[in-house]
């Protein structure tokens, strides 16, 4: 789960062709704090960042990428995922057209329940004043 939760949040900063200041220290956080991704070395993570460059370098669209990381994850696994790719596009107090975009493929691509969807999407409007 560790490669696809730093392949979906790389993925979601860069939707709209930029890494915010924002969007990298929250992932930064993620990267020291989140239990799954704590035990990483840092070339782990510079890696999977590659990976992610190195596709759409190739010219993989992200529903590409996201359809390959979704294998072999739970249901609960992808709702996490989801939720902290809303965080990172949230972020830096808005959500962006190419972000909005972003996160309308990840629900479909990985069939993220509509409950799930309403919940995440409140929870961020409610922190980070986004729509």
């Amino acid at each position: 789960m560790s490669t696809a939760i730093v392949q979906v949040l790389i993925l979601a900063a860069l939707s709209d062709n930029r890494v915010d200041v924002e969007e990298a220290e929250l992932i930064k956080n993620f990267q020291q704090f989140y239990p799954t991704m704590r035990d990483w070395t840092q070339e782990d993570f510079d890696n999977a960042v590659k990976d992610v460059l190195n596709k759409k370098e190739l010219g993989m669209r992200d529903n590409q990428q996201l359809e390959n990381l979704e294998e072999g994850l739970s249901e609960s696994k992808k709702n996490t995922i989801y939720a902290l790719a809303v965080e990172v596009c949230a972020s830096n107090f808005e959500i962006v057209p190419p972000e909005s975009d972003f996160l309308t493929c990840l629900e479909t691509q990985w069939k993220i329940k509509k409950k799930i969807i309403e919940a995440v999407r409140l929870s961020s409007q409610l922190r980070y004043s986004v729509s």
